[in-house]
């Protein structure tokens, strides 16, 4: 695992975060560009969360793995990349929920 690999998987998990966030606020505001945004925002937020707890272990995780010793410096030095990368995919995930909502006829929402 390397620090790429890292970047990836927190890009990954905070999408899908995202996207289950910003579909219950994109279902809310109902159709429209509204949606969209209530989608998008949520969803930032849920990457950024998400990729606060789970960057710095994935990194501990890989480092353990490898055979090079084990540090918190790298740990965190990763954490800052991982929060950029995490709010993105999130915000993706969020924008692309609530675009494929806004887009849905209702009949297929109903709850």
């Amino acid at each position: 695992m390397t620090g790429v690999t890292v970047y990836s998987l927190v890009a990954a998990i905070a999408a899908v975060l995202g996207m289950i966030a910003g579909r219950v606020f994109a279902i809310e505001f109902g159709r429209g560009l509204k949606s969209i945004f209530a989608a998008a925002y949520i969803a930032a937020g849920v990457g950024l969360m998400s990729s606060i707890m789970i960057g710095p272990i994935l990194t501990l995780v890989a480092q353990y793995l490898s055979s090079e010793t084990t540090t918190w410096f790298d740990a965190l030095e990763v954490a800052g990349t991982s929060l950029l990368w995490g709010t993105a995919a999130g915000a993706a995930g969020g924008t692309a929920i609530g675009m494929a909502i806004a887009v849905l006829p209702s009949r297929w929402l109903a709850r």
